[in-house]
């Protein structure tokens, strides 16, 4: 299995290859880095999106079928040489080619995604994220390796106009969609048609000052009435950690389980809470949804919908916390708010989120150990993470130089890394789809 900390070596021994990456120009900013240190840089073009990023010196484009990729990959590595693969996100579907082919060349592959710690950090991991991350799942090994490790800074070091990620977006997914011609073959890994997508956003203007009212007049219920109550975290529906990191296609799915479960188990007096995602587009009716299963359930005046306010606010107060996989149940443990994770997560392990069934989790959710959390939190922030993020000048600056120093070789990390992917097992017990 590859390694994401290698012994340092020569930059001139080494050539990398970026895929796919951010919508920014990210990618190729840290190419340049590279490339100035000595390291050979190639890229790879999949569609006009990654060409608009970056085109020129070093990049060559990939008109062929998805089925064809993979040979088509591993003649170039051997051509050139190349000793190191950077893809953005591991699940994409020419991503998951790639690691096979990847795993198969004996290169050493790192898979980046917008960290596991929020707002500014990306995470940067052997191989991949989520099932198929490398990090051991063994508290003990995570608690040893965290000695003397500093307590990240989790307060926000680097920020950028929200404006620009939206429109690294928007420019990315609309070429693809309006210049399909360029690259015929593309598959575009989105669910929804872009045009579309990007429309249903507008409403959301509209709803946000309203959400935020109605926040807070449920707040006021649930403080008059006393009620305990549970969240769910709801992501976005087009969110690929669902599709890749969990049984379920869409998330309705997920919340007809939750709330089948609720409706057996959960003390008659509680109620739960669905908080949407701030970014939801509103696709898919959340509100009329869940009132119709509600009713069905005999939950009527139970459930209830969130489409405003801080969750960090509702999680101090929240018996415990339901998601797939979100980053928001590392949000919930950090306020001592129990967690249940019902997808595949890097930090669903025994002491940190409940470990047993849902219907046990309405009755006694399981709290995390703050102690583990802190460890873990070290060793998330020092070996998996660089501080820094994809569309600020400042924040891309740090990020650049913080992860060509990893790709060019750095100190060795302690043992907390495994041969098998170690929630591997666990995925295919779930039903998660793994091969694609």
């Amino acid at each position: 299995m590859s390694y994401l900390h290698p012994v340092a070596r020569p930059a001139n021994a080494t050539k990398v290859l970026f895929l796919q990456g951010p919508p920014s120009g990210f990618a190729r900013a840290l190419g340049g880095e590279l490339r100035a240190r000595g390291a050979t840089v190639f890229r790879v073009n999949l569609c006009i999106g990654d060409w608009l990023y970056w085109h020129g010196r070093g990049t060559r484009s990939y008109r062929g079928s998805l089925a064809r990729w993979p040979d088509w990959l591993e003649a170039f590595c051997r051509a050139e040489g190349i000793t190191d693969m950077l893809y953005f996100g591991d699940r994409m579907p020419y991503h998951v080619a790639a690691r096979a082919v990847g795993e198969r060349l004996g290169l050493r592959l790192l898979s980046y995604e917008y960290g596991y710690l929020r707002p500014d950090w990306i995470v940067a991991e052997p191989g991949g994220q989520g099932a198929f991350s490398l990090l051991t799942a063994e508290p003990a090994r995570l608690r040893a390796a965290a000695w003397g490790l500093p307590r990240p800074e989790l307060q926000r070091r680097f920020s950028f106009p929200p404006e620009a990620e939206a429109r690294g977006d928007v420019t990315y997914h609309l070429s693809n969609y309006l210049a399909a011609g360029l690259y015929p073959r593309f598959r575009r890994d989105r669910r929804h048609n872009p045009v579309v997508e990007y429309l249903s956003y507008l409403p959301r203007h509209r709803r946000a000052a309203r959400g935020v009212g109605q926040a807070q007049a449920l707040a006021a219920e649930l403080r008059l009435a006393g009620r305990p109550f549970f969240l769910v975290a709801l992501q976005m529906q087009g969110d690929y950690q669902i599709r890749a990191n969990s049984p379920y296609r869409d998330q309705r799915d997920f919340l007809d389980e939750v709330l089948t479960s609720f409706a057996r188990a959960a003390p008659p007096a509680a109620w739960l809470v669905v908080k949407l995602h701030p970014h939801d587009n509103g696709l898919v009716p959340w509100r009329r949804h869940l009132a119709r299963r509600a009713k069905a359930l005999g939950l009527a005046g139970r459930v209830h919908v969130l489409d405003g306010g801080a969750l960090e606010d509702w999680a101090l107060r929240a018996r415990g916390l339901v998601t797939v996989n979100s980053t928001a149940g590392l949000m919930a443990l950090s306020r001592r708010c129990p967690v249940r994770v019902a997808g595949v997560a890097i930090y669903d392990m025994p002491g940190l989120t409940h470990q047993g069934r849902l219907e046990d989790f309405w009755h006694a959710p399981a709290p995390p150990d703050p102690e583990l959390l802190h460890d873990v939190l070290r060793v998330f922030a020092a070996h998996l993470h660089v501080r820094g993020d994809f569309y600020g000048a400042e924040g891309r600056r740090a990020a650049v130089t913080a992860l060509a120093d990893r790709v060019l070789g750095g100190p060795e990390p302690p043992d907390i890394f495994e041969p098998v992917p170690p929630r591997l097992a666990r995925a295919r017990a779930l039903g998660v789809p793994l091969d694609g």
